[in-house]
């Protein structure tokens, strides 16, 4: 077991543990950008406002009119 532990705790394994996680979460951002694509307009717009207010979206509210 000690084999295993020299493994992930290497440099090579905690950047391979960093970059499965970088991919993870954008792979999530995209899956969460196409499934809003689907959503019917107003849907959109009022998902977009609340993770804008959460700061998880890149830009700020989009204001209709």
């Amino acid at each position: 077991m000690s084999a295993f532990w020299e493994v992930v705790l290497s440099p090579y394994g905690l950047a391979f543990y960093g970059a499965f996680w970088v991919f993870k979460i954008l792979a999530g951002a995209w899956m969460l950008r196409k499934a809003m694509l689907l959503l019917p307009v107003r849907a959109q717009v009022w998902t977009e406002d609340k993770l804008g207010r959460l700061k998880l979206l890149g830009r700020g509210p989009r204001r209709l009119g």
